[in-house]
């Protein structure tokens, strides 16, 4: 709970950090780069925050819905999508994909920043999978392996992961029904002094078996 409460009185500020947005605006040059996306597809960004990676990509797909688990966040992004014009289109609900379940079935998904945060990925992966068409895309934008876990240090409280290590994510995502599983380096982020690689990852999720339907 301590994480969202610490997001929500953050939400406010968040974009008014010039090194959030130089990230989002290169995670989404990224995400443009290694996947085709067009004005049919209908996109969710998974723990979006306020929106920002969103309201980038709007204008490239259909529609997008924004989730973020954090009251506050889903509030600022509200705000920020109708200053953007963009309220026809995306459109920001609180929830958490672990435990509140979705209508609709996405082209493409993505998200940015957000997957260290959750504790059971394995459970996150399969929870996304099943909100993705067969032959739909998966963007993941996320931290490099941080075994000292630097990048987390001033959060005494942090309880998830410290970055990943891109082969054994890859794996969880095999796992989790996603083929062509693919990483590049999206940017870097500098932090008291250390520099921070984060990735792209992109898969597939792959068809079902056909059953008699």
């Amino acid at each position: 709970m301590h994480e969202h409460q610490r997001f929500d009185e953050a939400a406010a500020t968040w974009d008014d950090d010039p090194d959030h947005e130089k990230r989002q605006v290169a995670v989404a040059r990224a995400i443009k780069e290694a996947v085709h996306l067009s004005r049919r597809m209908t996109a969710l960004d998974v723990g979006g925050g306020t929106g920002r990676l969103s309201i980038l990509l709007a204008d490239q797909v259909a529609s997008v819905v924004v989730t973020d688990p954090s009251a506050g966040m889903v509030q600022v992004a509200r705000e920020r999508i109708e200053a953007a014009g963009l309220g026809d289109r995306v459109r920001a609900v609180q929830a958490d994909l672990m435990t509140d379940r979705l209508d609709g079935i996405y082209d493409v998904v993505w998200s940015s920043m957000a997957l260290h945060h959750v504790q059971d990925l394995d459970r996150l992966l399969r929870s996304v999978a099943g909100l993705l068409a067969d032959g739909g895309r998966l963007c993941i934008a996320d931290l490099d392996e941080d075994p000292d876990g630097a990048f987390h240090a001033d959060k005494a409280d942090f309880d998830g992961h410290h970055g990943f290590d891109r082969k054994r994510l890859a794996e969880q995502l095999t796992r989790a029904g996603f083929a062509d599983v693919s990483f590049v380096d999206a940017t870097s982020v500098v932090k008291n002094g250390r520099e921070f690689g984060i990735f792209l990852c992109t898969a597939t999720k792959e068809q079902e078996p056909s059953g008699d339907h």
